[in-house]
């Protein structure tokens, strides 16, 4: 195998690759999406003796935290409020705070509701349900998110995490098609990386210029991937590293081609 095909053996692969892990974190974010629509937002899930930040909407404006209240349906269950703002998204009034949970709290469902003091809304918004697990394994069996539930990972942390090795992945393509197309280069060899179809003719683009020669009316010749002669080409326009040239649409012409400055 020589340079050439070991680099374009590599290039593939790491493509490849980089197109599974692509794959794997569209569809982390789908579990993601698929579990935050399937997951009553008011639904808590906890553990004795965890602390948790609690994110929930207001029914009005408050200026102060300290005007805020909460009643839950056991006295194990603590919330701290620690601001007021707008909601990130939508712009509508929201509370911030941390709810402990007692280390002696029993496993169970415990309601939580939070409002302003002295004041009785008329649309009440629905309380929080509170599920307490006996242990961490029960509680990870109970996502809806399939990673969460058989991995203990969030699926955003999941497709995060690819996120690198999809970076790593594809740099490396970047950088093994650069190498591969000085060698050709040198070869006086070019891959196809642009066809445009117009009327009677292809508009093909390669990256070999006036630094090997080449200037408008210059001929070229065409191979395809098994190295077969697929015609000659015409060099329109020439730049030092790049040219266009036109080919007749009597014969298929794809990206990923080989133009020649001569016949093998």
């Amino acid at each position: 195998m020589t340079t050439l095909d070991q680099i374009s053996w590599w290039r593939n692969l790491l493509g490849k690759v980089g197109a599974c892990c692509c794959l794997l974190m569209f569809l982390a974010l789908l579990d993601g999406l698929a579990a935050r629509f399937r997951e009553p937002p008011n639904v808590l899930k906890v553990l004795p003796g965890m602390s948790l930040e609690v994110n929930g909407p207001l029914e009005e404006e408050v200026g102060d935290v300290r005007e805020l209240t909460y009643a839950g349906s056991s006295p194990h269950l603590r919330l701290t409020f620690e601001a007021a703002h707008k909601g990130y998204f939508l712009g509508g009034d929201m509370w911030r705070g941390q709810l402990r949970v007692d280390p002696q709290t029993p496993p169970g469902e415990y309601s939580l509701t939070v409002g302003v003091k002295g004041k009785t809304p008329a649309r009440p918004l629905p309380p929080y349900r509170v599920l307490v697990f006996a242990d961490p394994l029960s509680r990870q069996h109970s996502y809806k998110s399939l990673i969460s539930r058989h991995a203990g990972l969030s699926p955003w942390a999941a497709a995060a995490g690819f996120l690198p090795a999809i970076l790593l992945f594809f740099g490396g393509v970047y950088y093994l098609s650069q190498k591969r197309a000085q060698i050709l280069a040198g070869l006086g060899r070019a891959e196809i990386y642009r066809v445009a179809s117009r009327e009677g003719e292809y508009l093909i683009g390669f990256g070999l210029g006036t630094a090997q020669g080449l200037q408008p009316g210059s001929k070229i010749v065409i191979f395809n991937e098994q190295e077969q002669e697929m015609g000659t080409a015409e060099v329109q326009e020439a730049t030092a590293t790049d040219a266009l040239a036109v080919v007749p649409a009597d014969r298929e012409i794809k990206p990923g081609y080989i133009v020649s400055l001569r016949r093998n």
